[in-house]
């Protein structure tokens, strides 16, 4: 192997030193150019504030099932409405109650009830509606099985679905409370993503998650105040005889026959068994067989009663 010229190891050192000692770059006036800003992350994004679904139609949402004190709806562009029962409920619509008062409606198998001083958009379809509650109490009370369309529950703070479940949202001026009963609620709050099971709360603000404890007992009842009630309409066309008794002779053997041949030892104490007279309880007797009288067939013409009570063949 061929030996290395000592010069060869100081080479690098010196092209190295000359290249520290050069100028640095300058403009045409002389002046240097600034160096430009150390590289850093990016910083996070911003939370930002859920919003109310887009929301195009009028399709129905629901139907009004329970009112107690004022409570109305208003479209876009239209009047105020105040709502009673039986009142059906679009999509775009927003609901608003007064403090103090309630109200409930179904959509689909989903009983909905929105407590006092609330203020709810209403979205989605019959069956799996979509609500944003801006302030206020909302509670949703699925009785389908968990594989159909969900309900969502929205406040600026996190957006909760669900299906087969049972599940109440508040929302205020601090943060969103989303409380689980009954199923289980898949819940989104910022970045953050979790499922609320049975007896759980999750409380979120302003795109995380404040905390996360066990559920308490319920804003809102069952059975919210003011459920309507409902009348059968009978028809009026009915007669009397259309709701008679059927005829004696529409069930077979209806009435008794009086041509039905009887034997006459069905008369108590007829003394037809050739033993010592023995009364028995017929319930329906026939009477007609005494001494002398063929009570029976028999080998020789029957038995015939005799006198003490006796029979004799």
């Amino acid at each position: 192997m061929a030996a290395r010229n000592p010069k060869q190891n100081w080479l690098p050192l010196l092209a190295l030193a000359l290249a520290a000692a050069a100028p640095a770059p300058s403009f045409a006036d002389g002046v240097a150019e600034p160096k430009p800003p150390p590289v850093s992350a990016a910083p996070p994004p911003a939370p930002h504030d859920n919003a109310p679904a887009a929301c195009t139609g009028d399709a129905p949402v629901g139907q009004v099932v329970a009112v107690s004190g004022a409570a109305h709806a208003q479209a876009p562009g239209q009047a105020p409405r105040a709502l009673a029962c039986d009142d059906g409920l679009r999509a775009c619509e927003e609901l608003v109650t007064e403090p103090g008062a309630s109200l409930g409606f179904l959509s689909g198998d989903v009983l909905v009830r929105v407590g006092g001083g609330s203020r709810v958009a209403l979205a989605g379809t019959e069956g799996a509606p979509d609500l944003f509650v801006h302030q206020g109490t909302v509670r949703a009370t699925d009785g389908r099985r968990a594989s159909t369309a969900p309900v969502r529950l929205t406040t600026r703070d996190l957006a909760a679905s669900a299906t087969g479940a049972d599940a109440e949202l508040s929302a205020g001026a601090g943060p969103s409370h989303l409380c689980t009963y009954a199923g289980s609620s898949a819940v989104e709050a910022g970045a953050s993503s979790r499922t609320v099971g049975a007896g759980q709360c999750l409380a979120a603000e302003r795109g995380g998650v404040a905390s996360f404890a066990a559920s308490g007992e319920p804003s809102l009842g069952l059975e919210a105040p003011g459920f309507c009630s409902y009348e059968v309409a009978l028809d009026d066309s009915l007669t009397p005889g259309d709701v008679a008794a059927p005829p004696l002779d529409f069930f077979p053997g209806g009435n008794p026959a009086n041509d039905v041949a009887r034997s006459p030892c069905d008369q108590p104490g007829s003394s037809c068994s050739g033993r010592k007279a023995e009364a028995f309880d017929d319930p329906d007797p026939v009477p007609g067989c005494g001494p002398g009288v063929d009570c029976g067939g028999g080998k020789d013409g029957g038995r015939k009663a005799g006198k003490g009570g006796k029979g004799r063949d």
